[in-house]
């Protein structure tokens, strides 16, 4: 039983210092790899970001529309425009809250 616990020992031994031999001897291409994994992940949280704003300003132009038209227009409020901004609104709250969660 000695003889199974130190040859198991011996070689967890072995290949952890196999390992660090490794990572030391290629830490520079591993380090390169991570940063440029980084730099993946950066394009894709700006994009996400510049997705974001569009939706918000298409929004707010449609939202500030609205408001100019029944502030200086004659036109009768109509319920069905008034569900349409609120359908709107609801949509994009939901596309924000799936863009913090990714």
């Amino acid at each position: 039983m000695n003889q199974d616990n130190t040859l198991s020992f011996v070689l967890g031994a072995a290949l952890g210092g196999v390992a660090g031999y490794y990572l030391f001897k290629h830490q520079d291409q591993i380090v390169d790899k991570i940063h440029e994994l980084e730099g993946n992940l950066h394009i894709d949280h700006n994009t996400l970001i510049d997705k974001a704003k569009s939706k918000l300003d298409t929004l707010t132009q449609s939202v500030q529309s609205t408001i100019e038209r029944y502030t200086h227009g004659n036109e009768d409020k109509s319920a069905d425009e008034i569900t349409a901004i609120m359908a709107e609104l609801a949509k994009l709250r939901e596309e924000v809250r799936e863009l913090r969660t990714h």
